[in-house]
């Protein structure tokens, strides 16, 4: 009877050990917003807040949550904001990774992702979409793939080609180089930049290029000081040329943002 117990108390207790629950948030202010589709949506201060949830198991992959608020604090003349625009985004994702070496590993994760635009005067609402990531983690440089769509709303689709190295210093300093660059469909590149459609690459372009290096360092326990820095550049030339024309605060074709918070991690 004893051996019979054990034989099924042992592999419950490993399955429970294999269990991994991870979490965390930030809070955060930027010297300018760009949206998850890459538009520059404000170019005076906000204040974000991000947080997420994760429940894995080594050999069944991971469920995730995320979401992140935006609010303005000071008023931008912009004839699509409230006077203080705020908007939510959140996601629900399974994800899964694939070791080829000890050093390098192969990661995928899909899911839903939802917006409520609280801060918009003509788009209040709840947008629905689909949002997914493949990423090569290595010893060297991270390649990754992040595409975005959303086909409630105003339907669009983005794709987000990147790299990214984590070099750490001691044990709670963490300095992270990355850049990128976005593809957009032609509804995405009206949507961000006006109504010329002559589209070069399957009805879309690359539109801009960020940038940037990212710092973070552990204070205290699980507790981190995180900083950003950012160089947006529009590449694409109509979308240049027609920022050029518009008298809009945020009709820019390039900007330096930063952004400085506090977060703590699980």
């Amino acid at each position: 009877m004893t051996a019979a117990l054990l034989a099924i108390a042992v592999p419950l207790l490993e399955s429970a050990e294999a269990i991994q629950l991870h979490g965390g948030a930030r809070a955060y202010f930027e010297s300018a917003y760009q949206s998850s589709s890459g538009r520059i949506s404000y170019t005076k201060p906000v204040a974000e807040q991000w947080g997420f949830l994760s429940l894995g198991h080594e050999d069944y992959g991971q469920l995730a949550t995320d979401f992140w608020l935006g609010s303005a604090l000071n008023d931008q003349t912009d004839s699509s904001h409230r006077r203080a625009f705020y908007c939510y985004e959140g996601t629900l994702t399974y994800g899964n990774s694939l070791h080829l070496t000890d050093d390098v590993k192969i990661s995928a994760w899909g899911g839903s992702i939802w917006d409520w635009l609280g801060g918009y005067k003509s788009r209040v609402g709840t947008p629905a979409g689909w949002i997914t990531e493949f990423k090569l983690d290595n010893p060297f440089v991270t390649p990754y793939v992040n595409a975005l769509g959303f086909f409630t709303g105003t339907a669009w689709t983005r794709i987000r080609f990147g790299l990214r190295r984590t070099f750490r210093f001691f044990d709670s300093f963490a300095v992270i180089p990355f850049a990128d660059t976005t593809w957009g469909d032609g509804d995405r590149f009206r949507f961000n930049y006006g109504d010329e459609s002559d589209r070069p690459f399957m009805r879309g372009s690359m539109m801009f290029v960020n940038v940037g290096l990212i710092a973070e360092w552990t204070f205290y326990e699980n507790f981190y000081l995180w900083g950003r820095f950012k160089q947006y550049v529009l590449i694409d030339e109509q979308a240049r040329r027609l920022m050029r024309k518009s008298d809009a605060p945020t009709a820019r074709t390039e900007l330096s943002m930063f952004g400085l918070g506090v977060g703590f991690r699980f």
